[in-house]
């Protein structure tokens, strides 16, 4: 009997999580996937077995018509222009805390590091303010320069970019702390003794920091590409998904098919794992693509 329960005492201690994991995770997985079989009738909530019948209409959508392509086009070019741009400001501002400004004041640090605690919507509702085309201070500080208003938000030029910049702010705190952390970790003697060698800022941190951070910068870009692949919320409130189909991304098109208008949860449950798929395609890409060059000392 002690021996059963020596082997048995780490899963009771695993116990919690697990159960955890797989009432609010794993079931949820399962279900989607069983969702993703059927179709709900509108109305009566009856339920009909279709097989692969929402996966066939995904693909003729995707490949023949070609109008879920845009769904995908759209959360490509979001994750391109959010990822590496938050990434590079992270390491500037990483650096900059370390070195130059490493005496900056705890309340300047703060300002900076902030963004982590506040939501998703809340973030698009400080976002919805400063981008609105009448009040909103962004219009204010261009028209200072001369630049004309712009309809940041129903623009089909500007809008995605103005999701873009909210997000980008609202990640800015976590990429910032965890860039700093890989940062403030590189001993200190590669750079003097690069300094004994002549090497000036720039080859410092071309040399240095960035092939020693690079274990830092290759989990954030691995965190970044999934959550922003996922963004839903910025969008849902700053432009809802316009215009025109501008900013509506998987994520945002999955919430239309299965909760907006006549309800196909089943299609959208295909749609999900569509998503799922690209997710992990793009995952093995990356560490395929970029974990080769990780330095790890």
């Amino acid at each position: 009997m002690k021996k059963i329960f020596k082997d048995l005492e780490g899963y009771l201690y695993l116990a919690p999580t697990l159960i955890i994991l797989g009432i609010f995770v794993y079931w949820p997985i399962v279900s989607s996937f069983q969702m993703s079989l059927t179709r709900v009738a509108p109305f009566g909530g009856t339920v009909r077995y279709v097989g692969l019948e929402n996966y066939q209409r995904l693909w003729t959508e995707l490949v023949e018509k070609g109008e879920y392509f845009n769904n995908i086009k759209v959360s490509l070019l979001f994750t391109l222009g959010t990822v590496p741009t938050g990434i590079i400001m992270a390491v500037i501002l990483a650096i900059a805390l370390s070195y130059p400004l490493a005496r900056l004041s705890w309340l300047h640090r703060l300002l900076i590091f902030v963004p982590i605690v506040i939501s998703s919507a809340v973030t698009g509702v400080i976002f919805r303010w400063l981008y609105n085309p009448a009040t909103g201070y962004i219009n204010h500080w261009i028209g200072l320069v001369g630049i004309d208003p712009i309809n940041w938000l129903t623009s089909k030029d500007w809008a995605l970019t103005s999701v873009i910049f909210a997000v980008v702010w609202r990640q800015l705190g976590f990429n910032v702390i965890i860039a700093l952390a890989g940062v403030q970790n590189i001993d200190s003697t590669y750079y003097e003794a690069a300094k004994v060698d002549g090497a000036n800022v720039w080859h410092r941190v071309r040399h240095i920091t960035l092939p020693l951070l690079s274990p830092t910068l290759f989990f954030l870009l691995i965190i970044n590409v999934i959550n922003t692949l996922q963004t839903f919320a910025e969008i849902n409130i700053l432009t809802d998904g316009g215009p025109g189909q501008a900013t509506t991304n998987m994520i945002y098109a999955i919430f239309v098919d299965a909760f907006i208008g006549t309800p196909f949860r089943g299609y959208a449950s295909a749609q999900a794992y569509l998503l799922a798929l690209l997710i992990l395609f793009m995952s093995i890409v990356q560490f395929r693509g970029f974990g080769r060059k990780v330095h790890y000392s």
